[in-house]
């Protein structure tokens, strides 16, 4: 009699894995595990900032704010630019700009350095967008007037992987600001991440946690749906004085699991499109590679 309950048992196991299968929250469960649920935490590096400035751009703008029109008229011409936002590519291999925790990277000589100066004290902001070269196309989970699904185009840093936080280190002056990280998710939906405030003096890294709500991946494969960097916002807290404004950013980084999903049977293609997106899973796994290997 108890033989005979095992074996009952242990035929009905298959039985339950399949119902485990088709009814758990999980929707990749294979013989060889599941594989949807692993996780691979890594700190990525995703903008030093080597290369090709950002722009700025401030709210309010002229003439109610900024004092381009409005500055007096015996400014001399250097004066004469604190009132408008500038933003360039600082540092050089002989004079690096970057934080001593960065020193071990042989990579990073330069920084990303902006300056700008309000007239009138209030909620003014200055927005740091990535250079055109940053181009981002994607369809999102919307449709437009003619109820076709949305195409997006835009400038912004595709962030690898489902992200747990995001950082950034920041060159502060002490002005009276604070920091924030716009990043969009798949279905065009824009989060806030309060990353703290800038007022203090020297380098100091800034980071913020991005919530479990935001939507990063699916139950199917291709599973991971990425975020993007859209922006960076400095903004005034409401007694911030209006001095003159001077600081630098370097190195964003993410701490983000970069799990990818395997399995038999991957390389079947119903269509073309099929084909295609898989496709673009691979590269977006090859560029996981690059970045863990510190190819970025």
């Amino acid at each position: 009699m108890r033989t005979a309950i095992k074996f009952v048992t242990l035929a009905a196991i298959p039985l339950l894995y399949s119902f485990t299968a088709i009814s758990g929250k999980s929707a990749i469960k294979t013989l060889n595990g599941d594989d949807t649920d692993g996780m691979e935490i890594r700190s990525l590096q995703v903008e030093g900032f080597e290369a090709e400035p950002w722009t700025a751009v401030a709210t309010p703008g002229d003439p109610e704010s900024i004092a381009t029109n409005v500055a007096p008229k015996d400014l001399d011409k250097t004066d004469r630019k604190y009132f408008v936002p500038d933003v360039g590519i600082k540092g050089t291999s002989a004079q690096k700009c970057r934080p001593q925790n960065l020193a071990n990277d042989e990579t990073n000589n330069k920084c990303l350095g902006v300056r700008f100066k309000f007239v009138y004290p209030g909620n003014n902001t200055v927005a740091l967008l990535p250079p055109a070269s940053k181009k981002i196309e994607r369809y999102i989970d919307q449709l437009d007037e003619n109820n076709n699904i949305k195409k997006q185009e835009f400038t912004g840093v595709k962030l690898p992987g489902k992200v747990k936080a995001v950082s950034v280190w920041v060159l502060g002056r002490g002005n009276d600001y604070t920091l924030e990280a716009w990043v969009q998710d798949w279905k065009g939906s824009t989060h806030i991440l309060k990353m703290g405030s800038v007022n203090f003096v020297g380098w100091r890294p800034l980071s913020a946690k991005v919530p479990v709500n935001v939507p990063q991946d699916v139950d199917t494969y291709p599973q991971t749906k990425n975020l993007v960097l859209t922006k960076l916002v400095l903004r005034a807290k409401p007694h911030a004085n209006t001095e003159k404004v001077v600081i630098f950013f370097d190195a964003i980084k993410v701490l983000t699991d970069v799990y990818d999903v395997h399995f038999d049977g991957a390389d079947v293609d119903f269509d073309d499109l099929d084909k295609k997106e898989k496709a673009e899973a691979r590269e977006y796994a090859k560029s996981l590679k690059k970045y863990t290997e510190g190819g970025k």
